[in-house]
């Protein structure tokens, strides 16, 4: 039996939890604006008390309750299926998982309560980000960003500036955690995994103190060269209007300064 089977038997599924904040910081990614989304992370992270800034008694509750409800299912997944996951992972002495929303603020408690976690920080060109978001359909655009269609400002600059400025926050959160978690955090440019994977992948392998098989190694090179070929770092270069490009950039630069990128490189 797998960990996912186990949790599906026992009728476990956060979602459950995540319907509780979803009224006030969205059901998905980008659907309340930047402002309402940086609260919820501070708030889901414990950065900030829900007591303690301006919000109504009944979004207190909301908090109060999405954390009792995270709980419960800590608990219950801890008794019924915690074995099932052991059993699966104790012959592997690395673990990796691929997180897509979880924030860097988020990070600070992992690292604390396991020192052997080791977390890399993967950031991509916000216009290349926003113009595969674009081309993906609206299903994989915040309803923010939708609602630019109503003002001036274009799709594609709005999910740029969507993007850079949650990424910006989690550069910024990860600056601090490297000061508290010296050598256990790694940034990794998406652009660099293409144009040099060899290097990228050699770095990574020496933060983890672990030898790169040379098998790993084929395959990410397949797959980078993979990637050269369809010009997945510059693509947008050709598919994007020069003034929309500049405005993100514009919109954008803190996120390219945190990132130490001259404006002249972009």
């Amino acid at each position: 039996m797998t960990y996912s089977t186990c949790l599906q038997q026992n009728g476990l599924n956060p979602e459950q939890c995540y319907r509780v904040t979803g009224a006030y910081c969205g059901k998905r990614f980008g659907q309340k604006v930047p402002e309402r989304l940086q609260q919820c992370r501070q708030l889901l992270a414990e950065k900030i008390d829900a007591t303690t800034v301006d919000v109504s008694r009944r979004i207190v509750r909301i908090f109060e309750n999405y954390r009792s409800c995270f709980q419960k299912y800590r608990l219950r997944a801890e008794s019924n299926c915690s074995e099932v996951l052991r059993k699966v992972i104790s012959g592997h002495r690395l673990r990796a998982a691929k997180v897509v929303r979880a924030t860097m603020d988020s990070m600070g408690l992992l690292l604390q309560a396991l020192p052997s976690l080791r977390v890399i920080h993967l950031v991509r060109d916000p216009r290349a980000v926003a113009l595969s978001r674009m081309r993906a359909g609206d299903s994989f655009l915040g309803a923010y960003t939708r609602s630019s269609r109503k003002s001036a400002e274009s799709n594609v600059v709005a999910e740029a500036s969507l993007y850079c400025h949650h990424v910006t926050a989690d550069i910024r959160s990860r600056l601090a955690l490297e000061r508290e978690f010296p050598d256990r955090i790694l940034l990794i440019r998406y652009e660099d995994v293409i144009a040099n994977p060899e290097q990228t992948f050699r770095d990574i392998y020496k933060f983890l103190d672990e030898p790169l098989p040379r098998v790993t190694l084929e395959n990410m090179q397949k797959m980078a060269q993979k990637g050269q070929s369809m010009n997945l770092s510059t693509k947008w270069q050709g598919s994007m209007a020069y003034k929309e490009a500049v405005t993100i950039v514009r919109k954008c630069a803190e996120f390219f300064s945190l990132l130490n990128i001259s404006l002249i490189d972009i």
